[in-house]
């Protein structure tokens, strides 16, 4: 029992990781059909595979906007003041 646990928790290991590999390049046809193979049978790894999509997307969409609207940064003399007031409190 323990040897179909430890194969299972492999495969998984070996599944996550080829979805994200496919984030990235083209997967060949060997790894292709070994990840919808164990698609077929594990809902986990369906499930980590939709939450990875859903922060892809998020991620991409905070990039573009920071990209549209990059961060302000404050001026040497805003930054001095702000020293000056934090070094004056008791």
């Amino acid at each position: 029992m323990a040897g179909k646990i430890q194969h299972i928790i492999h495969n998984c290991k070996e599944a996550t990781h080829l979805s994200l590999q496919k984030e990235e390049r083209a997967l060949s046809i060997k790894e292709t059909f070994q990840l919808r193979l164990h698609l077929m049978y594990c809902d986990a790894c369906k499930q980590f595979i939709k939450q990875s999509a859903i922060i892809n997307k998020a991620m991409l969409q905070i990039k573009d906007a920071i990209l549209q609207h990059p961060p302000q940064k404050l001026s040497q003399e805003v930054k001095d003041n702000i020293q000056q007031q934090l070094n004056d409190l008791p």
